[in-house]
């Protein structure tokens, strides 16, 4: 019975599925992301530099906090919710809810009092700061675990809308935090991720209500053992990788002056939106893959990985070889000209942030099914070699060392699951890879050798950005006629 859960289902249709599910998922990881830029441009105008390395700091401090144990449950919310869906077991799925929802308001209540501990030991930070960054880390907490639940079951639809209310809640209430010229900066981030958390719970509630008059089904018990090898396995990688790019503004405090620090918040700041991009493809692939490994449909698992990576690697590179040739730019709009001497950071943390973007589609397909160890001991390592890589490049370099660490990071974090579904699968990946690679490359070769035009950077920077457009489309002509093939076939 299990196979006919995908069999019946055509492949275009299921396609189409995982299309509108990565769509969806982009508009509410947009309206996140978005937040957050507008919320950093905001404080950062109307604060100095070393107010806003603070600001950015804490932020960056619950966010790493909460992509550990809350993110871990959050993806295994996704996953197992999914899997059991898809092997036809709502009682299962069911059970994993109320298990992994349980955990992640323990896990935001001991993370918050955490989180204020390490606050209080950090300059510059107020007993108002502490308190903020503490219910922040709460509510992101229990609300990554909801937005899991969400798509495990398939719920896409409510979580877009909750994102773009949550949005709006969390801008306007940074204007009028500005305007007013208060200093409760994180507070619009908590008002924000509230909208977020409140309505996800109401939305699940009501599907657990109509799943109630369902007519009851043959059930397996949940094996609360597997289930707690898989969260601890994604807290690993999850606080390894994602986490590191957050943490980033606390570590570069440590080498660095507050004044690169400020560089260092506005760059992750920048990046987000970018690492949003990919991630909603991510999402709206795990609940589909889960499902195909419940089902036993294999195939589907390789097809959607193979497609989805052609595409990061394709549509993404002209992307990112944009911003790198306008770093300096981007960053002058956003906080001001004197921001744009980050802008040797902005671009090594753009390089890095497309080597994770690469990966994105590999690790679903291998995290979703029996392989979650590949993924995750790859992100361990990645990040243990940058930690120690950091030592003496951020000594020597200071604020390029570390964004040079984090580069090493990322790229082995990235490297080991891309070669393993490579070679599980027998993907044709080697040409995609090495044309979109020289784009990027090219771009950040180009963009350090314009930083000394003095005057005329900008109209060189431009060109240039105009130049890496039209050769991305020429040198990539092929493999966009791939994924557009595969998407109408």
């Amino acid at each position: 019975m299990a196979e006919a859960v995908t069999a019946d289902v055509p492949a275009r249709d299921r396609g189409t599925t995982v299309i509108r599910s990565a769509a969806l998922s982009m508009v509410g990881l947009v309206a996140l992301g978005l937040t957050r830029l507008v919320h950093g441009a905001l404080v950062a105008r109307a604060t100095d530099k070393p107010t806003y390395a603070v600001v950015g700091t804490l932020i960056g401090l619950a966010m790493t906090v909460s992509l550990i144990v809350p993110g871990g449950l959050a993806s295994a919310a996704a996953r197992y919710i999914s899997f059991h869906t898809g092997g036809r077991d709502p009682a299962a799925a069911r059970a994993a809810y109320r298990v992994l929802t349980i955990a992640g308001f323990v896990s935001a209540a001991v993370l918050a009092a955490l989180v204020a501990g390490i606050a209080l030991q950090l300059d510059g930070v107020t007993t108002g700061d502490v308190v903020a960054v503490a219910a922040l880390t709460a509510v992101y907490s229990a609300y990554s675990v909801a937005k899991g639940s969400l798509y495990g079951y398939d719920r896409l639809i409510p979580y877009t809308w909750l994102e773009v209310a949550g949005s709006v809640v969390a801008i306007g209430a940074t204007v009028v935090v500005v305007t007013v010229g208060a200093h409760a900066y994180l507070l619009p981030l908590v008002i924000g991720n509230s909208v977020l958390m409140l309505g996800s719970y109401v939305v699940l509630r009501r599907r657990r209500r109509l799943e109630a008059t369902e007519p009851p089904t043959e059930t397996r018990p949940l094996n609360l053992r597997d289930l707690a090898v898989w969260v601890g396995l994604a807290s690993l990688g999850g606080g390894a990788s994602a986490g590191l790019l957050q943490a980033l503004p606390v570590i570069a405090g440590r080498f660095t002056s507050q004044v690169n620090v400020a560089y260092f918040v506005a760059a992750v700041t920048l990046v987000a939106p970018l690492v949003f991009l990919p991630r909603a493809v991510g999402l709206a692939l795990f609940p589909f893959m889960a499902r195909a490994h419940g089902a036993g449909d294999v195939d589907a698992v390789r097809r959607h990985a193979d497609v989805s990576t052609r595409a990061l690697l394709t549509l993404l590179a002209p992307i990112f070889a944009v911003g790198i040739l306008l770093s300096p730019e981007v960053l002058a709009v956003y906080g001001g000209g004197q921001y744009s001497e980050g802008a040797p950071v902005l671009r090594l943390l753009l390089l890095a942030t497309y080597a994770g973007a690469i990966q994105v589609a590999a690790v679903n397909s291998l995290s979703s099914g029996d392989a979650v160890r590949i993924p995750v001991y790859s992100a361990v390592a990645g990040a243990g070699v940058g930690l120690v890589a950091l030592i003496p490049l951020g000594h020597y370099l200071g604020a390029v060392g570390v964004g040079l660490a984090y580069l090493v990071a990322v790229g082995i974090t990235s490297a080991v699951p891309l070669r393993a579904t490579w070679r599980r699968y027998q993907m044709a990946w080697r040409g995609p890879v090495l044309r979109s690679s020289a784009v990027v490359l090219a771009a950040l070769a180009a963009g350090e050798a314009l930083s000394t035009a003095g005057s005329a950077r900008t109209a060189l920077d431009v060109l240039a950005a105009a130049a890496a457009v039209g050769g991305a489309a020429l040198l990539l002509r092929t493999d966009v006629r791939y994924v557009l093939a595969a998407r109408h076939g």
